[in-house]
């Protein structure tokens, strides 16, 4: 039995469903037979695939990621492909609200290298993965809680932002793949009670934030739509839904993005 074989073979009794495709990752990121052997470990005790070889593939680009960091979602690619369609403009200023290690900052920066790519975090793992990433990728970062991280130059003169953020009711946590369940940071998928915690505490300032013609965009549950769309209201951002289902082998609810956009005429 070759040692592939033999990995292919652990990695499937532990319970990985695409034992052959994580066995080719780690071996191209570990040559040397001892660390490929301690990845193999890390691994089959449930540690993240993305946290053992220390990058996540988020659309066409690949992020470096480690320990303690949310694990990009292939699902969220859609908030991306979602600016891609509604904004026209070849110069504009960008935030990834809440960004982590800032997958959506690189592939925002790399499918656009003429937009000025902003990211913001308050986490300081996140900062530190989102930093290496940044210059590789080209944006830059800020720390701080949501808006209060970015500098006041760009007050108002935000015509995208895109924030992928916590949308899982609390009482629902317990249902994630174990895999993220165990080893992400609670704060990075926990969205309170409805899971629109987070989503209130955003459009509440995104007015004083956005450009007069500026676009929020955000990710929730179908089934979260319609409170979604009433909290955006409150705060005087009108509501367009982009329909999305996700990869086929997602296991969380389908998903929709939301593309919120300041009433005309609505206070600054």
């Amino acid at each position: 039995m070759s040692e592939t074989t033999g990995i292919v073979g652990r990695l499937r009794a532990a319970g990985c469903v695409f034992a052959e495709r994580e066995a080719d990752l780690i071996g191209a990121a570990f040559p040397d037979e001892a660390d490929r052997e301690a990845a193999v470990r890390r691994r089959v005790t449930g540690e993240p695939l993305e946290y053992v070889v220390g990058h996540a593939a988020f659309g066409e680009v690949d992020v470096e990621i480690g320990p303690g960091c949310f694990i990009p979602r292939a699902r969220a690619v859609a908030l991306v492909d979602a600016a891609d369609q509604l904004v026209s403009d070849p110069v504009i200023a960008v935030l990834d609200l809440g960004c982590g290690a800032g997958p959506i900052a690189a592939l925002l920066a790399r499918r656009h290298p003429a937009w000025q790519v902003h990211a913001s975090d308050l986490d300081e793992t996140a900062l530190a993965w989102a930093r290496r990433n940044a210059e590789t990728f080209g944006f830059s970062v800020h720390a701080g809680s949501w808006w209060s991280a970015l500098p006041d130059r760009v007050c108002g003169r935000l015509d995208l932002v895109v924030a992928h953020l916590p949308y899982v009711p609390s009482d629902e946590v317990a249902m994630l793949p174990r895999d993220f369940r165990d080893h992400e940071d609670r704060r990075t998928v926990d969205g309170g009670s409805d899971g629109l915690d987070p989503l209130r505490s955003v459009t509440a300032d995104a007015i004083e934030w956005l450009a007069p013609d500026g676009l929020l965009l955000t990710q929730v549950t179908h089934a979260q739509r319609p409170t979604a769309a009433l909290v955006a209201a409150r705060a005087e951002l009108v509501t367009e839904t982009v329909h999305d289902a996700g990869p086929p082998d997602d296991v969380d609810e389908d998903t929709v993005v939301l593309a919120l956009r300041p009433w005309v005429g609505g206070a600054r």
